[in-house]
């Protein structure tokens, strides 16, 4: 038996899919946007102190600092992003699902998909960890400077994230409740589109990293002159305005890989994942 064939990835057929899909969906991905992105970063802004970085900071202090902060909020941080998750996936059911779901039929369904995108999840984690550790520990007994065995590292675990990137699409088709088959229906979608797809949303993602900091950089300063630099009120309200863009931000990227995922499985028989 043959494998499907995945036709090349199209960047701009998949953008303009996302923008059609944010169009189509855009009273549903608001409601969703609102609840599971805007509202955890809002109550985290309030409610979790950000890390306090001094001046001059060696790496090692800064590793501490942040090993510090994230241990003192696990309990908070961690709700938190579980409740992003949710979102994350219902977005997809409501854009991918035929039959056309409301977000409460949504969040219904999202009771068997949301624990099969975490232990997907923790099990690409895991791989990720293990590769890196063997290609900076194979580089570091070659006798490799330790800053270039640690980015070799870092830079390896991009090929699997990227090979795995369609699990949530896979996920919120609802074909499979299965983590290990939503990770390899994955795999086979990208197969030779991995190059395609990391040039596509990581162009995507440096147009928009660039857009957020012009856009924060004037906030900050309007805050700075109305309210003073070290002002509460100037901290909440240049969080918020980061969460908003950030919440726009990600409801763009789940329509990119819902446009990825609707492209690479347009020419494939529907009992393909």
């Amino acid at each position: 038996m043959t494998k499907p064939l995945i036709a090349p990835l199209d960047s701009m057929a998949a953008w303009q899919g996302a923008t059609r899909i944010v169009s189509a969906n855009a009273d549903l991905l608001i409601a969703i946007a609102g609840v599971f992105f805007l509202l955890p970063l809002l109550v985290g802004a309030v409610f979790i102190a950000p890390p306090v970085i001094p001046p001059q900071v060696t790496q090692q202090q800064l590793a501490q600092v942040m090993q510090d902060y994230y241990t003192r909020n696990l309990p908070y941080l961690l709700p938190l992003s579980l409740f992003q998750i949710v979102g994350f996936i219902t977005m997809l059911v409501c854009v991918l699902d035929r039959s056309r779901p409301t977000v409460g039929q949504a969040l219904r369904n999202c009771a068997a998909r949301v624990p099969a995108y975490f232990l997907a999840q923790v099990l690409i984690g895991l791989f990720a960890l293990l590769l890196m550790m063997v290609v900076s520990g194979v580089l570091l007994g070659l006798r490799v400077p330790a800053p270039l065995a640690a980015g070799a590292g870092l830079a390896a675990v991009v090929y699997p994230l990227l090979r795995t990137i369609m699990v949530g699409p896979v996920l919120g088709v609802g074909r499979t409740h299965n983590p290990i088959m939503a990770i390899r229906a994955s795999v086979a979608l990208t197969r030779g589109n991995t190059a395609r797809i990391l040039a596509f949303l990581g162009l995507a993602m440096v147009v928009f990293l660039v857009a957020m900091s012009v856009v924060m950089m004037v906030v900050g300063l309007i805050t700075t002159q109305l309210l003073g630099a070290e002002n509460e009120s100037a901290r909440l309200i240049n969080e918020a305005i980061s969460a908003l863009l950030y919440s726009v931000g990600y409801t763009y990227f789940v329509a990119m890989l819902a446009g990825i995922h609707r492209q690479l499985t347009a020419d494939l028989p529907r009992p393909f994942l």
